[in-house]
């Protein structure tokens, strides 16, 4: 196996030469071999197998560890062509070549594991069209590979002396196995295992099992009675979509700490869900499915069950969510009375993400009426509060809350708060000069200018953002920033892995048609003006006490704006520099740029539209 010399770690070192010589191994045995070795204490070394996440080391079905090099070695696993195959050379691994992925993945001589939701690009690139490439992984041999092969011809893959090699095959050379016996005993007719795990405990089990060519595996598999669903394997006739289901909802159980009543009430809201969602029903037919589940769903009246009913049903598959709206709806009107409150905001939530915010707010506001303390629904009204501007109103909401004196989201309301005017009655007008009612211009309302509201503007885009699962799309930038940079703080990373979503992700759009109607106009207008700035580069000319002059490297155009802390004439920086109203201000933070790397990122930052991805590694290289 290949090795980074960088990070050599002697314990890897140990764990790994003791599963080869010794393995398969318990964890317990396992941390028994490196305390003898020298390596810490039985604890220590327990914890650290049981975390370690090596690609090498395969976990078989009776939760012992294996060598996958040592497993391996000598295998010969088989499988018949497709078309698109031989031109490209890219194999489908699932189910034939399923348990040599991760032996594939650990070494970057041997061939390569593609996967269709990471590898998009390569496999274009490849010629190959969208239905042609499996839905889950292959095997790159590359089209040389399979010289003289035809579609339908059968190649064996062989693992040797730590390579991976095919070749073509007659199925005359085959022999012949029988996998029943085995497979009802791992798995039986009523569990569903994964596919890797399953055919390497079979390997362990048999040290003969394909040493030779045989029929591929997948056959071998239907031959015994049992079906492959992408990397799982199950009897012929299992319910793979309620196994999914359930283990999703296990979970989201687990890591909400829920009862098993809140468990079993997540449970029947998502089948409603997609019981609604697939006979295509009325919010009438949904009130009669509730007839028979009101006890199960009762249990939803604690916050985190009927967030994680909202999580499974609306992660399980986004189509789903008008029928999730339907069903919270019909549980709001017609459910267990302590659940409607649960029910009314689950309505407002798929409301909200369907695109309507007064739906939404109107059960907001209902659950609050029910229970004056049921905190996700006061959060998101705070939310909408601020985004109206009415910072009052929501550090009020916030005020309700345990602790809501600690969100982000109280402190930026508090920034904003409107001064008193005690000498203003109602129906005065307002000390503005607008010539308006105080109640109905300035009474409740931030007193704060434009410029300086165009922060809390990008403020009421970030909660946005960090309150929904986009915020997913935020930490994979910032995990592949922190890739690039182990220095950089999380918060730092978060920035521009934020930034990055917002603009170049097109997710500032995505706030002001979720949120456009709630804001003021005035920021409505601000934010359109927003979208039509791109990212440059921008190279300080000029230091004026609090003011920089800076020219925009790609158009050659001056401009002042307020001086971030430190910045010296010649520096170079990528950012947005916008209009906030009477001046211009750089809002979403500046990275600095190299001066050796200026082209590279200008190039990225030319291509249209800019790709979220390349913006954010051409900033965190070093």
């Amino acid at each position: 196996m290949s090795a980074d010399p960088e990070n050599h770690d002697p314990i890897l070192d140990a764990a790994l030469t003791a599963l080869r010589e010794h393995g398969p191994l318990t964890s317990e045995a396992w941390a028994d071999l490196l305390v003898a070795g020298g390596h810490g204490t039985v604890e220590e070394m327990l914890g650290y197998v049981e975390m370690l996440d090596e690609l090498s080391v395969g976990l078989l079905s009776d939760g012992r560890s294996v060598a996958l090099d040592i497993l391996l070695e000598g295998r010969v696993f088989t499988h018949r062509l497709t078309a698109p195959e031989v031109r490209t050379g890219l194999i489908d691994a699932e189910p034939d070549l399923a348990p040599l992925l991760l032996l594939a993945m650990a070494d970057e001589e041997l061939p390569r594991a593609l996967f269709a939701d990471y590898d998009a690009d390569e496999i274009a690139e490849l010629g190959l069209a969208d239905d042609e490439f499996p839905e889950g992984s292959a095997l790159l041999f590359g089209a040389a590979a399979l010289d003289g092969c035809a579609a339908g011809d059968l190649v064996a893959v062989k693992v040797r002396d730590g390579a991976i090699t095919v070749g073509r095959v007659d199925d005359d050379d085959l022999t012949t196995t029988d996998l029943t016996a085995a497979l009802n005993q791992l798995i039986g007719d009523d569990n569903a295992d994964n596919l890797e795990t399953v055919v390497w405990q079979l390997l362990t089990d048999d040290p003969t099992l394909c040493t030779m060519p045989t029929r591929p595996l997948g056959e071998l598999i239907e031959d015994a009675g049992y079906v492959c669903e992408g990397d799982y394997v199950a009897a012929r006739g299992f319910d793979f979509d309620a196994h999914h289901l359930a283990r999703h909802v296990a979970l989201v159980a687990r890591e909400a700490d829920l009862h098993p009543d809140e468990v079993d009430a997540v449970l029947a809201f998502v089948q409603l869900v997609a019981t609604v969602h697939d006979d295509e029903l009325d919010l009438d037919a949904a009130r009669k499915l509730l007839e028979g589940e009101a006890d199960r769903l009762a249990a939803l009246e604690d916050p985190a069950a009927a967030a994680a009913a909202l999580d499974v049903s609306y992660g399980h598959e986004d189509e789903q969510l008008p029928a999730v709206y339907t069903v919270a709806e019909a549980l709001a009107a017609h459910g267990p009375r302590r659940a409607r409150a649960s029910a009314h905001w689950l309505a407002g939530m798929a409301a909200d993400s369907l695109g309507d915010v007064r739906i939404a707010e109107r059960h907001f506001e209902d659950a609050v009426a029910l229970d004056d303390e049921w905190t996700p629904a006061l959060f998101e009204l705070a939310q909408f509060a601020s985004d109206r501007g009415d910072a009052q109103r929501g550090l009020d909401l916030l005020g309700r809350i345990e602790g809501g004196d600690s969100e982000r989201l109280y402190a930026v309301l508090r920034r904003f708060a409107p001064a008193e005017h005690p000498e203003l009655g109602r129906n005065d007008k307002c000390w503005c000069g607008s010539g308006r009612k105080y109640k109905v211009c300035h009474l409740g309302k931030s007193d704060s200018t434009l410029d300086e509201r165009a922060h809390w503007l990008y403020e009421k885009a970030r909660l946005f953002v960090q309150s929904t699962s986009l915020f997913d799309q935020v930490l994979l930038l910032a995990e592949l920033r922190a890739t690039h940079r182990g220095d950089v703080e999380s918060e730092d990373a978060d920035a521009l892995a934020l930034d990055a979503v917002l603009f170049e992700g097109g997710m500032f759009e995505h706030f002001l048609s979720r949120r456009g109607r709630l804001l003021p106009e005035d920021e409505v207008e601000l934010a359109a003006r927003w979208l039509m700035v791109s990212r440059s580069v921008h190279e300080v000319v000029a230091v004026d006490g609090g003011s920089v002059t800076l020219r925009d490297v790609r158009t050659g155009d001056d401009v002042d704006v307020a001086a971030p802390e430190g910045l010296t004439v010649g520096d170079l920086f990528a950012a947005r520099v916008v209009p906030t109203g009477s001046t211009v201000q750089i809002i979403g933070g500046a990275e600095p740029v190299p001066s050796d790397r200026r082209d590279e990122v200008l190039a990225v930052l030319s291509t249209d539209p800019v790709d979220p991805v390349a913006l954010v590694e051409s900033l965190s290289v070093g």
